[in-house]
């Protein structure tokens, strides 16, 4: 008995060390957490951004091309966004060391900008 404990521990060992170098080393499970998933959907879906939006990154001097980006270095605030509002659901992604808040209704075909704002500067869009 204590023989074939052996061979199983052995073989499994050999196993995990396989499954380590083969499949997990180096790589990110990001994509696991609800968060990276909700910025995910945002970037892959076809993005429509309001005239307000437009009107607030010109304001901020943000660039539009680069919202990929942005969203990126984002984090999803759920307490903030309501996630169960039908037809589209609302989040709210903010940059904390940038203190930038961006609003976004996820639809099931198409996401909106609704808004973009940075702690400390008003803009008059309206």
């Amino acid at each position: 008995m204590a023989k074939r404990f052996f061979y199983y521990i052995v073989g499994f060992t050999i196993g995990a060390i396989f499954i380590y170098f083969l499949l997990i080393r180096g790589r990110s499970f990001d994509f696991w957490m609800p968060g990276e998933r909700v910025k995910t959907e945002i970037i892959e879906r076809k993005a429509v951004i309001s005239e307000k939006a437009i009107c607030q990154f010109d304001c901020l001097n943000l660039n539009k091309d680069s919202i990929s980006s942005i969203i990126k270095k984002s984090e999803v605030n759920f307490e903030k966004s309501s996630v169960r509002e039908k037809p589209c659901k609302q989040y709210l992604l903010e940059i904390n060391e940038e203190k930038i808040v961006m609003n976004f209704s996820l639809c099931d075909t198409v996401v909106v900008l609704n808004s973009v704002s940075r702690e400390g500067q008003e803009c008059g869009c309206n």
